[in-house]
């Protein structure tokens, strides 16, 4: 499989150690950078009820693969997870070529009509007080640049100091991580080095309206 996966250009990455963190830890790795994650035949049921509803809060695409044909009971089990696709790993390269193109295109789909229905207001409900400052100096920059000073002072009404600097990296990474799992790309927020960071126009071709 991870042949025909290299077949159709894609790279492919295999790790427990990631598989150990989303089984354990509280912050997993971020999965919005892989296009399909193929979940073993070797996981239990157990581990799969663990593991596929943190990798679908981050809307991944995901195939479950077995050995044997799963009975009609334990798909039905396993349904309400979310997972797109049950694949044989003895799977034909065209089949697996198709399922993939069939299941990443309607995600995709999905998020872009999510996008678009979703106002500004519910997008940065789960922000926290300095990320909403944060956002909003941002996003009133209309992409332009905004200076590291210029946001801190924005944030902290504060000359910019070494400390705040160093809580801004912070801050910066954590809002892009909300907007990745809200399905944006993970060059939303583009860090311009030696200049500050900018929102990407890629923002502005869903939300137009000025931010409150």
């Amino acid at each position: 499989m991870q042949e025909n996966l290299q077949n159709f250009n894609y790279e492919v990455f295999v790790s427990k150690t990631m598989l150990d963190m989303l089984l354990y830890s509280d912050d997993p790795w971020d999965s919005s950078f892989y296009q399909l994650i193929i979940l073993s035949e070797s996981l239990s049921n157990r581990e799969l009820k663990r593991i596929v509803p943190k990798l679908k809060e981050k809307n991944a695409v995901i195939f479950r693969k077995y050995v044997c044909e799963p009975i009609n009971k334990e798909k039905g089990v396993l349904e309400g997870l979310g997972i797109d696709q049950w694949i044989p790993r003895e799977i034909g390269t065209d089949v697996l070529r198709e399922l993939i193109s069939e299941c990443t295109t309607s995600m995709n789909e999905a998020v872009k009509v999510k996008k678009a229905t979703e106002t500004l207001a519910e997008l940065t409900m789960e922000f926290t007080k300095n990320q909403k400052k944060c956002f909003s100096k941002l996003y009133d920059a209309e992409g332009a640049i905004v200076s590291r000073e210029e946001l801190c002072e924005s944030i902290w009404n504060d000359e910019p100091t070494r400390s705040n600097l160093a809580q801004l990296s912070v801050l910066t990474k954590s809002l892009r991580q909300k907007l990745m799992r809200k399905g944006f790309s993970s060059t939303i927020i583009e860090t311009v080095w030696g200049k500050g960071y900018h929102l990407n126009k890629e923002f502005y071709t869903v939300y137009h309206t000025p931010y409150q």
